[in-house]
């Protein structure tokens, strides 16, 4: 496969549709499992259907992971999403094949998790890997990416032209978020439509602005305090203080420097007079120091001639004495050599003793070879019962496993049925608890509704009253308009005698038509109340047939406790039993089954057990009997064997030691006689050397020798006086002729005469000093003030443009609206003008959705409010008033309006694929029709349009699914077409 660049895919429009995806050991599914999407057909409306837990939502956590390594809610990481019920061998992996603008394209991903070693036991550290290709119309793959995570996830983000994020919004329309948006309050719907649109770069804006304006506030406030500070350290109040002060500093500063340069002066000259007598001195102490050790020397004369004397006999000792080495070693190696010959005769005559021993034991190997051919008939013998006993033993232990998987199948069926017992119970005590909820909730309904239903008599009463009085009234009106022989405008009749009148104030036409739609209002409230008082009821029925099904069902003598504790006690029979998992997957006709025909294998093993016993004497019929006793015949086999091989070594060993020890004392016999020789002949030498030297005798000679390191230490002493004796003398001589004219100088005087010089040179600098620093302060001050009011007026600058920015930012001038409220208003009017369009259709053009402009009262959050238009009254209301149904519609409006605009802010986006997961259990059977009718519409469009619930009646009017079915063993997938 070859590599080519994704950058001609990520412009312009793009079309997106799944084609096949495939997961293994990912989320609840332990295995691998597959949806092929191509077989849904070209835009179909398809149901993901499961129960609760089944794993329905990870399908979709499957796509966004292998997009872009991240699962749709981004609560859970890829780490985490191992199956924990899959095998240690199979990979967590996910793979997904998908079309984009005509092309295919493969991505796949493993993410971080342990798995086997290949060789030996434990596990290893599988790092997270990605690899996307594309799939070519010759069954060949374009590799694009090889393995990096990172750059896989940045060719999708260029393939799709979409971030994670944006990819959620525009693909999956998650549970409760929309209809949360539609009903929030002003504040909490920025909160929900700035995480739906990311738009937290501009609270993240608004307060940088924020904070940078506060922090150039505490600057400027710090370089205030600082400015006080300054002026604090120097004790003035204002930079024109320190100026004077400067001015009359300054003459003090001269005339202080120049006492100070005066007394220096004299410290230096006393100073040089004091070291040339301190030299002076060092020098008359160095003289008498010489002249006092060369009178040591001179003490020293008589021992160091004495010590040239013995070096003297010491060299004449070093000449002779090899000889007399030579002699003492020719009498070390022969009286070494004697004792090594004593040594070996004794070592031969043991020997001898050995030989003669082990000669004896050689009998005892007749003995053991009798012996050995009996074990070995023995051995025999009970090889030919082998079988027998093998066979019998491999019987015993499946009889054994066979008996426990009985008891296992007894276990495993007496569960079920309290299982099913207490699940019946349970499903009793939740349809009362439901029985009782709709009964208090039918109370309710039912008091409403008489509270609405009087509301609506009195108001049709008031209105009948009202209208009455305004025809009354309007008749009034024309009353006063009759004119004598004049036709009236209504009877047409000439005589008037009793025209109309009316008493109290005139009705007007708006008067009569606000009770009207107030009746209007109440009357709908009423028909919504007894609607949903009619829908309780039915459902109140259903659950007491249910109740009472049920019931006859359950034995009435069966306590939820009791059975709870006899379904713990089985639970642990089968954990202690070892119970094996597929006993537990057995249906229960199978299970009764699979019991009798392993009952009926265990009385056919006990048979065939019985006949073996009976075959075998009494003590073989054990097969660790058996084993241990030809264990033994074995054993003794080698012991025996081993012991004849001792015996045979034992002599060998015995007549080899022997032999090597009579030929090595006659060497040592030569090796004696020639020693001796060789003594005699030192001997002799070491006499003639003795009597050539200087040395009376041999202890004269012994007492004479000394070893090198007493030799040149007594070398050293000599040349090291020698030397000494001419320095010194050298030294004293020439110290002598230069000290002649000289004599000895008064230190003492000198010393007192520089302390004075120094006092007074100490005085004038602490002077000095003081004014020089006070001096230097004032300087220092004057810089620092300059440099903080220079500070000041950056900062003033920097607020001028920060503080203005901060305050339009956060919502501070003029309408009150923050950035982050405008942005958002802008892309909400934008998300309602898609959603009105859908809105008005679904609707049948009675519905739109606006936002409310107008400004909210006191601190209230505003801006954010949506407003329903309702074209039947022609009046805005909020969209709270909206029923269940229509709320359904508003909010899936809502959020597909969003989804547009995501995708058209996201560049031209168009995906073709649709996934909704909005809470479809929560509707009645009328917005139940209304939404599957909507999603049709959204079908016909062009759209895959796939649907996430377990509510039943899905089932019935949308037939293609993909059913998410649970086990113990994991979650697997089913199509359904």
């Amino acid at each position: 496969m070859s590599v080519r660049s994704l950058s001609s895919c990520s412009g312009g429009m793009v079309e997106m549709r799944p084609v096949l995806l495939k997961v293994s050991a990912f989320g609840p599914f332990s295995g691998t499992e597959t949806i092929k999407f191509s077989e849904l057909g070209d835009n179909p409306l398809f149901l993901i259907n499961g129960p609760t837990g089944s794993g329905k939502t990870t399908i979709l956590d499957a796509i966004c992971f292998a997009l872009y390594g991240k699962t749709t809610g981004d609560e859970r990481d890829g780490a985490q999403m191992r199956c924990d019920l899959a095998p240690a061998e199979v990979l967590c992996e996910v793979s997904f094949d998908f079309e984009l603008n005509g092309r295919k394209y493969r991505i796949r991903r493993v993410p971080e998790q342990l798995r086997p070693k290949s060789r030996g036991d434990g596990f290893t550290e599988q790092k997270p890997e990605a690899q996307l290709v594309e799939l070519l119309d010759d069954d060949e793959e374009l590799l694009h990416v090889a393995s990096k995570v990172t750059e896989a996830t940045h060719e999708i983000e260029n393939l799709t032209g979409l971030s994670v994020d944006q990819f959620r919004q525009v693909m999956i329309l998650p549970q409760g978020k929309f209809r949360q948006l539609l009903l929030a309050e002003s504040a909490d719907r920025e909160k929900i439509f700035s995480k739906l649109f990311q738009t937290h770069i501009y609270k993240q804006l608004e307060n940088r602005l924020k904070e940078q304006a506060a922090q150039v506030r505490r600057e400027r406030e710090n370089l205030q305090q600082q400015q006080l500070g300054i002026l604090e350290t120097v004790e003035v109040e204002s930079a024109a203080e320190i100026e004077t002060e400067v001015k009359k500093l300054q003459p003090q500063v001269d005339v202080a420097l120049t006492n100070k340069r005066k007394t220096e002066d004299r410290f230096i000259e006393l100073n040089n007079l004091l070291q040339q007598g301190q030299r002076l001195q060092q020098q008359f102490e160095q003289f008498d120091r010489v002249e006092a050790d060369l009178q040591k020397l001179k003490d020293q004369q008589e021992q160091i001639e004495q010590q040239r004397q013995q070096l003297s006999h010491a060299l004449a000792a070093e000449k002779i004495s090899l000889v007399f080495i030579e002699q003492k070693r020719c009498g070390s190696e022969v009286e070494k050599t004697a004792e090594q010959q004593l040594e070996l005769q004794q070592q031969l005559s043991t020997g001898k003793e050995r030989l003669q021993e082990t000669q004896q034991q050689l009998q005892q190997i007749k003995n053991i070879d009798l012996q050995q051919d009996q074990f070995k008939v023995e051995l025999q013998q009970l090889g030919n019962q082998r079988q027998k006993i093998s066979r019998l033993g491999q019987l015993r232990q499946l009889h054994n496993k066979l008996q426990q998987r009985v008891f296992v199948f007894i276990l495993v069926g007496q569960l079920r049925e309290k299982e099913q017992q207490l699940q019946q119970l349970k499903n009793l005590e939740s349809l009362t608890r439901e029985l009782s909820s709709l009964s208090k909730q039918l109370l309710i309904d039912e008091q409403a509704g008489l509270k609405l239903l009087q509301l609506q008599q009195q108001q049709t009463r008031t209105g009948r009253d009202l209208e009455l009085a305004w025809h009354r009234g309007q008749a009034a009106i024309l009353a006063t308009d009759l004119k004598v022989d004049q036709p009236c405008p209504v009877c047409g009749s000439l005589d008037h005698p009793v025209p109309a009148q009316s008493a109290a104030d005139l009705l007007e036409q708006r008067d009569l038509e606000d009770i009207r739609e107030q009746l209007q209002r109440t009357t709908t409230k009423l028909e919504v109340a007894r609607d949903r008082y009619r829908q309780t009821a039915g459902e109140q029925k259903q659950l007491q047939s249910r109740y009472e099904e049920l019931q006859q069902q359950i034995d009435g003598a069966l306590s939820r406790s009791s059975i709870e504790i006899e379904v713990y006690e089985l639970q642990q029979q089968l954990g202690k039993s070892g119970a094996v998992a597929e006993i537990s997957d057995f249906a229960t006709a199978d299970l009764n089954e699979q019991r009798g025909a392993e009952q009926q294998q265990l009385t056919s093993m006990e048979t065939e057990i019985k006949l073996l016993e009976q075959e075998l004497p009494e003590e073989y019929r054990q097969v660790d009997t058996f084993n241990r006793r030809e264990g033994e015949l074995q054993q003794q086999l080698a012991n025996m064997e081993k012991q004849s091989a001792t015996l045979l070594a034992n002599h060998k060993q015995a007549n080899d030691q022997f032999e090597r020890v009579s030929a090595t004392l006659q060497e040592v016999d030569r090796q004696l006689r020639n020693l001796r020789q060789q003594q005699h002949t030192a001997d002799m030498a070491a006499n003639q050397a003795l009597e050539n030297s200087l040395f009376a005798d041999y202890a004269q000679y012994l007492q004479s020798l000394l070893d090198e390191q007493q030799r040149q230490k007594l070398q050293t002493g000599i040349e090291d006086f020698n030397s000494r004796w001419q320095k010194l003398n050298g030294a004293h001589e020439q110290l002598q002729q230069s000290l002649s004219e000289k004599s000895r100088p008064d230190l003492e005087q000198l010393q007192d005469e520089l302390k004075q010089a120094a006092e007074e040179k100490f005085q004038h600098e602490s002077e000095c000093k003081i004014l020089d620093s006070r001096m230097q302060v004032l300087r220092e001050t004057q810089k620092k003030l300059v440099h903080n009011i220079q500070q000041l007026k950056e900062l003033d600058d920097r607020y001028a443009v920060v503080g203005t920015l901060s305050d339009v930012a956060n919502g501070q001038t003029g309408q009150k609206i923050s950035l982050q409220r405008f942005v958002l208003s802008v892309l909400l009017d934008e998300v309602l003008l898609q959603a009105s369009h859908r809105f008005s259709l679904m609707s049948k053009g009675r519905y739109q959705l606006l936002r409310n402009e107008d400004r909210s009262k006191g601190n209230k959050a505003s801006g954010l409010d949506l407003l329903v238009d309702d074209a039947y009254t022609g009046k805005m209301r909020p969209v709270a008033t909206l029923s269940g149904g229509e709320s359904f519609m508003a909010a899936l409006s809502l959020a597909l309006g969003l989804s547009d605009v995501v995708q058209a802010h996201a560049g031209g986006i168009h995906l073709d694929t649709l996934f909704i997961d909005e809470g479809f259990g929560s509707l009645d059977s009328e917005s139940l029709d209304l939404a599957i009718r909507t999603l049709v519409d959204l079908q016909s469009s062009g759209r895959m349009i796939g649907v996430i619930s377990h509510v039943a009646e899905l089932k019935e009017q949308i037939p293609l699914r993909i059913d998410v079915l649970s086990g113990r063993l994991g979650s697997s997938i089913k199509l359904s077409l």
